[in-house]
């Protein structure tokens, strides 16, 4: 896959894994281009919501938001960061930098992958495991 280039329109690809083969190309139209992934929470069913833009080629995670503590959620502040409590929910603010994201999804967490231009349901090609990537969108055909 083609790494986003500074300044270039930019897309998510969402490929199957262990694959790879690519399932979307979702155009991100906010500037800077940012997303977020939510879903519930595997042991303690509530909301958790995770928050991300795309820089410099890479995936920075900036924000993390939940209801109640849960395994593999954070309990306190990153280097730099900051965790607080917002209108009875968790809110971890970080940087945290990333080529890709690998998960395993599955319906009964409801994933969705939401931006600007709207949401994709993550399970839409069953239950398992994907990656999210940042590319250079293709460039429009000139007519």
């Amino acid at each position: 896959m083609i790494v986003a280039a500074a300044g270039a329109l930019v897309c998510l690809a969402v490929a199957t894994l262990p694959d790879e083969r690519p399932v979307a190309l979702l155009t991100l139209h906010d500037a800077p281009a940012t997303f977020s992934i939510s879903y519930l929470h595997s042991v303690t069913r509530t909301p958790v919501e995770e928050r991300y833009r795309v820089e410099g080629g890479a995936l920075v995670q900036t924000e993390m938001r939940f209801e109640q503590h849960g395994p593999g959620l954070p309990t306190e502040a990153d280097a730099g960061g900051s965790f607080t409590n917002e209108d009875g929910r968790f809110v971890s603010r970080m940087a945290r930098r990333f080529d890709g994201i690998r998960m395993r999804v599955h319906r009964d967490q409801r994933p969705t992958l939401s931006s600007g231009g709207g949401q994709v349901d993550l399970t839409r090609w069953g239950d398992r495991a994907l990656m999210v990537v940042p590319v250079d969108c293709p460039e429009a055909p000139s007519r």
